[in-house]
């Protein structure tokens, strides 16, 4: 990016300082500027970290929260982290709120992810999850709520007299509190009720808030108050105070306000209630219907109970409980008494019926039949299944013993079973039944198959190098899930795992090592019990003959000749997939195979044939023979030993030292003697070879040997070597050449060497005109080489190359190379930078994943970096997994070789948090998803 340039998030300034807005996790790394002009160029690298918090819920990460019924209930989820977490709340019906409330509801998610219920109800309570989750990771809090009633309690005293004056006011306060709230009504001594906002008599009114206004008061108004709540809860308050009421009088007025004070009462509890209002100490008792007599000391049945304040308890009400109940208080005055009529409710069992009966299920699925049946009191269900038999919540079906599964009826009245087959096809009858009546209803259920298929059915020929390993897919599809076998080319079934084959629950065939005798047609066969499919796969296992020495003929002759005494090495390079294998045929049967080692007679690796101390009795036909399952291949060699030959020797010394001066001709010499004759060959400095009699450019090899150098210059400066010849032997003589030159200035190197992380640098420094000269390299960490030398993964040549190998972004900096001359020094500067970047994770996992047992999950994770990052996965059982060349499976997880995670068959032990980490040397960057399994 130049100046005054910008994008989405990155901008250039005019100054040359760069902006980025919004700073993300991959935007970490090196960042280079670069400065030019018409004098040279300047560098600066920066590199920029981005720090991650993962987030953190400021709290416990488990509460419990008690509501009472209708009241409001807020629910705080604070979290740091970098960057800020989103916030997502999971309900108990894992229904997921992620976006805030636009308008402020019963139920209300806040900007500051508040979450809040107004009028709670016994359907809220359950677990309420909030998972905070980043690019760094996740958090998350579980607060379980309960909502519990709160039966109502009045504040003031039970009973209270007040005496005033005639003319005044009075306010009398009734307040109560329950969950739900309760209603207050006020019940004058003459049975009027006076309800909130209600205005009787033209002087009492009573205020929402259940307090009683009387104005004026006059002798008319003396008399009994009761304040009552909605259920039975009782204060008293009186005008002048007066005798007690006896109990008549209170079953009289009883009667005028409830109508004879009739109770109707479900089938979970009955508690009529008698209270002596007397001043005096009185004991009081229950009488039931069947005339039996109860007191607080004594009971005849424990579901029936008498409290000292005279109430009575009867637990788990039926039909038989219903009738008059008779309470007597009785002291030593006198006696007195209450009748209480008690109604049990009770309705018939209804069963809701669908409109729909006919219900489908998977062949192997999981059938789920529901029955929803209400009355008073709660029916029984009970199923009958297509066989015949009957099964309920108490008693449950084992199939006559062939199954392992069995029914199963839950409370709520719903059939399960697992693993369906086609027997489990037919009618299914719920009963619900009660004391009052009785109800049905017939569902049918059919089962539902596919036949088996492959997907992809289309004919492939796979073509496999020798050796190596070979997946052919076969997916398949249909209900029930089908069984995937393979047959081998003999028409074998292949065993599903074994040291040769492996076949995985996909489907797919694994083959080691594939060998020649693999080749064919494999079928893959796909069967349920709806059908079958075939799928046919030819593999081609790639085999090649042999070749020697890279001739094409199986049978190929050559004919060798040596000197006695001499040494001979006869190559014999093989080639060919598989590697073939070398042996040497000897007369008289000996069969030699490579490597061999023996005194004489060397076999190497490669082949070569190597005989020391050659005598006239190893001129013999001999044969390599290379040999693979793609058939064999012959090299015929005919050795001839000679007489003793003499090895070259030079009329001149073997080494010299030559100064000559730029523009003139020179002329080396070099000539040898040796039997048989040598032949001579001269090898410039740079490399060239010049055979004898002929001329390159200034160069010209005479038939004597002489070298002839016309118009000498710096650059033809170094080391000549001649080299002599014959089938003993050869001899080398070194001719060392000086040209004289005016002494060079020193060189600044200005352009920049640039190579990517792991490559092998060369910075070449060749002497000023090509002379002998005095070299020595320092390297950016001070290191100094002189001469030909190697230390770890520094080499200077003889050249004056040096070469460093696996270069990292430490061995970034100036190379400074000095030649000294006889003329003086020269020095030559190499800047280098190295690129690299540390791993960046390009395709990541999304924060929070949500699954159904049995789904498949794959979670993705490539990384980019320089060197190439090594991808690992951090699981929640604390185990890791490390990405490899090859695909590899633990249990039922799939790591693919580019780093993502694949999660077949998923259960609730896979949730949890899954970390994957992207590392070479310059860092690491890492991504971390939450699966949960509901």
């Amino acid at each position: 990016m130049t100046p005054n340039t910008r994008l989405p998030r990155f901008e250039v300034l005019q100054n040359g300082t760069f902006v980025i807005r919004k700073v993300q996790v991959q935007d970490r790394g090196q960042y280079m500027c670069t400065a030019k002009n018409l004098h040279g160029a300047d560098r600066m690298v920066v590199l920029l970290s981005v720090t991650v918090q993962q987030p953190q819920i400021l709290a416990s990460h488990y509460q419990d929260v008690t509501v009472y019924l209708g009241d409001t209930i807020a629910m705080e989820c604070l979290a740091k982290g970098t960057p800020a977490p989103q916030i997502s709340w999971i309900f108990p019906d894992r229904r997921v709120w992620q976006t805030v409330s636009p308008v402020e509801g019963r139920v209300t998610l806040h900007e500051n992810r508040t979450l809040s219920i107004k009028e709670a109800s016994f359907s809220d309570r359950g677990v309420y999850k909030c998972v905070a989750s980043n690019a760094a990771g996740a958090d998350s809090l579980a607060i379980r709520l309960h909502v519990a009633a709160l039966p109502p309690v009045i504040h003031q005293e039970k009973l209270e007299n007040i005496s005033l004056p005639p003319g005044l006011s009075i306010h009398i306060h009734c307040t109560a509190k329950a969950a739900p709230l309760p209603s207050v009504r006020w019940v004058l001594w003459d049975g009027t009720q006076i309800r909130p906002s209600q205005f009787i008599n033209g002087n009492l009114f009573v205020f929402p808030n259940g307090t009683l206004y009387i104005r004026n008061l006059a002798p008319k108004d003396s008399g009994r108050y009761e304040c009552m709540s909605a259920v039975l809860s009782l204060r008293n308050r009186g005008l002048h105070p007066e005798e007690p009421m006896s109990l008549q009088e209170a079953s009289q007025d009883t009667e005028q306000r409830d109508n004879g004070c009739q109770s109707e009462i479900k089938e979970t509890s009955a508690v009529p209630w008698c209270r002596n209002p007397g001043s005096r100490q009185d004991r009081a008792y229950g009488r039931l219907t069947s005339l039996s007599f109860l007191s607080p000391s004594a009971s005849f049945d424990t579901r029936i109970k008498v409290f000292a304040n005279g109430t009575l308890v009867v637990k788990s009400v039926t039909d038989k409980d219903a009738g008059d109940y008779l309470c007597v208080a009785r002291n030593k005055v006198g006696d007195d008494f209450v009748v209480l009529k008690v109604n049990v409710v009770m309705r018939p069992a209804k069963i809701e019926h669908k409109e729909e009966n006919d219900h489908k299920v998977f062949y192997g699925g999981d059938l789920k039949v529901d029955c929803v049946a209400t009355g008073l009191p709660n029916p029984e269900i009970s199923w009958s299944l297509p066989d015949g038999s009957l099964v309920n919540s108490f008693v449950q079906s084992d199939d006559g013993g062939g199954r392992t599964k069995r029914y199963v009826v839950f409370n709520n009245g719903t059939l399960y079973f697992n693993e369906v087959g086609m027997r489990e096809e037919g009618d299914y009858t719920c009963f619900a039944e009660n004391q009052v009546g009785k109800d049905e209803m017939t569902v049918r259920v059919k089962v539902v198959t596919e036949p088996a298929a492959i997907r992809n059915k289309t004919y492939a020929v796979v073509q496999v190098p020798y050796g190596d390993v070979v997946t052919v897919a076969c997916e398949a599809k249909g209900e029930p899930t089908p069984r995937v076998t393979w047959l081998s080319p003999a028409n074998r079934l292949i065993p599903a795992s074994s040291d040769k084959y492996h076949i995985y629950q996909d489907g797919t065939l694994l083959i080691q090592k594939a060998q020649r005798s693999d080749s064919g047609n494999y079928t893959c066969v796909v069967r349920n019990s709806a059908g079958e499919d075939r799928k046919t796969v030819w593999i081609h296992v790639n085999v090649r003959s042999p070749t020697i020495n890279g001739n094409p003929n199986a049978i190929t002759t050559v004919r060798e000749i040596a000197a006695g005494g001499s040494r001979k090495l006869i190559d014999c390079q093989a080639e060919g997939i598989p590697t073939p294998r070398v042996l040497w045929a000897f007369p008289e049967g000996v069969v030699l195979p490579a490597p061999y080692y023996g005194n004489r007679i060397t076999i190497h690796r490669n082949g070569t044939l190597d005989i020391r101390s050659l005598r006239k009795s190893d001129s013999v036909q001999l044969a390599c023979i290379g040999r693979n399952e793609g058939g064999e291949a012959r090299l015929i060699v005919q050795l001839t030993v000679l007489d003793p030959v003499e090895k070259p020797v030079f009329h001149d010394p073997v080494s010299e030292k030559i100064t000559a001066t730029a523009g003139h001709t020179i002329s080396l010499n070099c000539s040898a003697a040796g039997t048989p004759t040598p032949t001579l060959l001269w090898v410039l400095p740079n490399g060239t070879e010049l055979p004898s009699g002929q001329q390159l450019h200034r160069f010209y090899h005479k038939g004597d040997g002489m070298l002839h150098i016309s118009g000498l210059s710096s650059v033809d400066a170094g080391a000549y070597r001649c080299v002599a010849r014959n089938s003993a032997g050869y001899t080398e003589r070194l001719v060392s050449l000086k040209v004289g030159l005016k002494p060079e200035v020193s060189n600044q190197y200005h352009n920049l060497v640039s190579i990517i992380n792991g490559e092998t640098l060369q910075l070449h420094c060749t002497p000023p005109g090509g002379r002998p000269a005095r070299l020595s390299w320092t390297l950016p960490n001070t290191m100094l080489l002189e001469g030909p030398q190697t230390r770890g993964r520094f080499s200077l040549w003889e050249n004056g190359t040096l070469t460093v190998r696996d270069a990292s972004v430490f061995d970034r900096g100036t190379y400074v190379c000095k030649v000294d001359t006889e003329y003086g020094p020269s020095v030559m500067n190499f800047p280098v930078i190295v690129i690299a970047y540390p791993p960046r994770i390009t395709s990541e996992p999304t924060p929070v994943i949500y699954t159904r047992p049995g789904n498949t999950i794959k979670i993705n994770c490539m990384a980019m970096g320089i060197p190439k990052a090594e991808i690992t996965w951090d699981l929640p059982d604390k185990s890791h997994l490390t990405a490899g060349a090859q695909a590899r499976l633990y249990g039922n997880r799939f790591l693919h070789p580019q780093g993502s995670l694949t999660i077949q068959q998923a259960t609730h032990r896979d949730a949890g948090f899954y970390k994957c980490t992207a590392k070479n040397i310059l860092g690491t960057d890492s991504k971390t998803t939450y699966i949960h399994v509901y």
